[in-house]
């Protein structure tokens, strides 16, 4: 039996506040003291998750007078999502932990990361993709305190780069990633997803309503807490 609305909470996600990208190992974990690399960002314009599913093969046999007599499909399964974002703001660290192989480009200013260079190679990184949301309507705040609708990608790889248009309109940088299983270590700890994170299946994608607030934008690549 479906379970009463009374165990649910309804909510209406809009917009997206902030994004923050966290370099992992192979394995999906976050990588951890100073080599660890975050990049926390509000100027993306969109961020697209899009469902890949394996679809189910149909057998098919008829009779000899040509009807139908095995008429079965096995169900389709989802494999992944693709992540596409763009970025209106360009953090050169946001390029040097997402695609590979890529770099940071340094000067004598300070900070030294002015840029990035991207060369030819297989796309080897790993990393997480969160993304708070605001909540429309009467759901967005319990007594004084804002909920927010949280997202997580906990695994992605195969960073790529889309389209570079350059125009009288401004750039726009396309990054885009295939989503692999969580690692049940990323979960640990994490203010955003509650006790009920507990990893039992090959989760993708996670959104919960929380009241835990997001962390602040700030250009550069910042060392995880």
């Amino acid at each position: 039996d479906p379970m009463p609305a009374t165990f649910t909470r309804c909510y209406t996600p809009i917009k997206g506040r902030v994004a923050r990208i966290t370099v992992l190992d192979s394995c999906g974990l976050p990588v951890t003291g100073s080599s660890g690399s975050q990049i926390i960002i509000a100027g993306f314009t969109q961020a697209t998750s899009s469902a890949q599913y394996e679809t189910g093969e149909r057998t098919v046999t008829r009779t000899a007078d040509d009807a139908l007599c095995v008429n079965d499909k096995a169900p389709d399964i989802l494999t992944n999502f693709e992540l596409d974002m763009l970025f209106c703001l360009i953090d050169p660290g946001l390029v040097a932990n997402t695609v590979s192989p890529a770099r940071l480009l340094t000067s004598s200013e300070s900070p030294t990361g002015t840029g990035f260079a991207i060369a030819e190679g297989a796309a080897t990184l790993h990393w997480s993709l969160e993304i708070w949301q605001r909540v429309a309507g009467t759901e967005a705040c319990i007594g004084g305190t804002t909920r927010y609708v949280y997202n997580a990608w906990p695994h992605l790889a195969d960073g790529k780069l889309g389209d570079y248009l350059i125009s009288s309109a401004p750039s726009v940088l396309e990054i885009q990633a295939n989503s692999l299983p969580v690692n049940p270590g990323w979960t640990l700890g994490n203010t955003w997803l509650g006790s009920g994170a507990v990893t039992i299946v090959p989760d993708h994608w996670f959104q919960n309503l929380t009241t835990a607030a997001p962390p602040t934008a700030a250009c550069g690549i910042q060392v995880p807490a």
